[in-house]
């Protein structure tokens, strides 16, 4: 019962946590937005370049399935090592079970990064 409080705790915080963190900047944003139409400024042109300086933000999975490959390179060289150290043949098994979805995951990752910006030049 011990561990499962503690993960329970654990979780619960970081939830509070970053639920706190977006009240208080939502907060911020409103203070000043107050502020903006004491002074009398325009908000209409504030959001204007608000929204033309937007950021897109675009995921790196071409970077992302370069690591997860090269894990998984690395677990089948564990695994290639524990055959000749060692002979144990289940965790022989767990390390290419392992490596080997993790180089589907990787292909996966790679192939999205390409095929996603070919979408994005036909827009």
């Amino acid at each position: 019962m011990g561990p499962l409080l503690i993960f329970f705790l654990l979780a619960l915080s970081c939830v509070v946590a970053l639920f706190l963190a977006w009240f208080f900047y939502q907060q911020a944003r409103n203070r000043e937005r107050i502020m903006l139409i004491e002074k009398g400024e325009d908000l209409g042109d504030i959001f204007q370049i608000q929204h033309r300086n937007k950021f897109t933000f675009v995921f790196p999975w071409l970077k992302l399935g370069v690591v997860v490959t090269g894990m998984s390179v690395a677990f089948l060289s564990i695994a290639f090592f524990v055959l000749w150290f060692d002979n144990d043949d289940e965790l022989i098994k767990g390390f290419i079970i392992t490596s080997i979805i993790g180089f589907c995951l990787g292909g996966s990752f790679i192939a999205n990064h390409f095929l996603g910006r070919k979408e994005e030049a036909k827009r």
